[in-house]
């Protein structure tokens, strides 16, 4: 992370203002004006680092219209990490102004304790199942779980495992999307890797994101301690933005045990292709699909043809990719709650790019991507359910998974 004076300067140089970001700004090509796009916040963050500009609240909102999609970041022939840039800007700011009493209370109060969240969840649940919460800001939410997953599914013990995994379980998966995570205890298992679950909370990444260094640090400092000393050969993860947090903890924290907590992370696409090895699928499943590329996997962890790999091992399946597969689709995060319109609108042209592919289902490797997608295909008229990746390959091995999941919406 960019902290230091020095650190800023030299990346705010290192723009020559040229525009390229203009052509892959998901949040400038709908605004079409220059205080949303990379290279304005670039020299937003040079001129308040200078003292020219101070931290007011109208930068800050500049700040907070950026998705952390790092698509400026792939584009710029100069390397300028536009999302430190954006990410030191909006620690900057709270350090000056605080936070908002509602991000106060959801990150210093709800996301450090267990016990809050999983009473987060279970208030969510009874409320679904009171005819409440279906939709927040205009976006339809998941059926949330009255119990965390790791409280309802075990791993199998394995006689004689290839390797031993520590199964880092994330806020979607614990509380919303429970079919996944059966999905990949099951695929593992068959893969003959022995999972042990890690201690279950939040990996930090929404109180980075918000600016929050003190909260996302704390959250890593507890994560490290939980996974450190457990005997696992890597770390999974089925959530792109848990698995690139996680691999920031030796930035974010420094000390020998949060580097080498972040070096053992890998993806479970990531994992199943190049390290545990993966059997392909023996049922078939008779299913044409196409693949959304998360930020957070493709740009922020660089894993991108593995999840394909995965799908082209599954029989009777049929990828067909969609333009612009790696463009946001527009949640990122809170940011889909904060600016709720413009989410929308980024939205609608991802859920166009998937109606020209003529797919019967998509398939993504990131819980809030897929809550975005499952949303804007329902708000579209659109009966296309979306899966993790991995479930279809539980679907294709013949577990209990082979049972579509629950719509999205219901």
């Amino acid at each position: 992370m960019l902290e230091s004076a020095e650190e800023v300067r030299y990346h705010v140089n290192r723009c020559s203002k040229c525009g390229s970001c203009r052509e892959v700004c998901p949040v400038f090509l709908q605004e079409g004006s220059e205080p949303w796009v990379a290279r304005a916040r670039v020299q937003l963050a040079g001129a308040a680092l200078e003292g020219q500009l101070p931290f007011s609240r109208r930068l800050g909102e500049i700040m907070d219209a950026c998705l952390l999609c790092q698509a400026c970041v792939a584009h710029c022939p100069n390397g300028v990490r536009v999302d430190e840039l954006v990410l030191w800007a909006r620690a900057e700011g709270v350090k000056r102004r605080g936070l908002a009493p509602a991000k106060k209370v959801l990150l210093r109060g709800a996301l450090p304790s267990r016990r809050r969240l999983a009473l987060l969840g279970r208030v969510a649940a009874l409320c679904q199942r009171a005819g409440l919460l279906k939709s927040f800001r205009g976006r339809k939410l998941p059926a949330f779980h009255p119990l965390p997953f790791t409280r309802l599914f075990r791993p199998a013990k394995l006689e004689k495992p290839s390797l031993t995994v520590a199964y880092f379980v994330g806020c979607m998966t614990q509380y919303a999307y429970h079919q996944t995570g059966r999905a990949v205890l099951k695929v593992l298992e068959e893969n003959s890797v022995q999972v042990l679950l890690a201690g279950a909370g939040c990996c930090g990444m929404p109180a980075l994101a918000a600016g929050d260094l003190k909260t996302a640090r704390q959250l890593a400092r507890r994560n490290v301690e939980s996974l450190k000393n457990l005997e696992a050969d890597f770390i999974v993860t089925d959530c792109a933005t848990c698995g690139e947090m996680l691999k920031l903890y030796g930035r974010l924290l420094g000390g020998e045990a949060a580097k080498e907590v972040a070096a053992r992370v890998q993806d479970i696409s990531y994992f199943l292709v190049h390290t545990g090895g993966f059997l392909k699928g023996k049922i078939e499943v008779p299913l044409v699909v196409t693949y959304h590329d998360p930020c957070h996997l493709k740009r922020g962890q660089g894993v991108h043809a593995e999840p394909r790999q995965i799908l082209a091992g599954i029989p009777g399946l049929t990828l067909v990719e969609m333009p612009q597969s790696d463009v946001c689709c527009g949640l990122a995060g809170s940011f889909g709650f904060t600016h709720p319109a413009l989410s929308q609108k980024i939205l609608k042209a991802k859920v166009g790019s998937i109606k020209a592919t003529k797919a019967r289902a998509v398939v993504t490797g990131c819980p809030s991507c897929r809550l975005q997608l499952a949303s804007g295909l329902a708000g579209e008229g659109l009966d296309l359910p979306v899966f993790h990746t991995v479930e279809l390959l539980a679907m294709s091995y013949g577990t209990e998974s082979m049972n579509m999941p629950p719509k999205e919406m219901e």
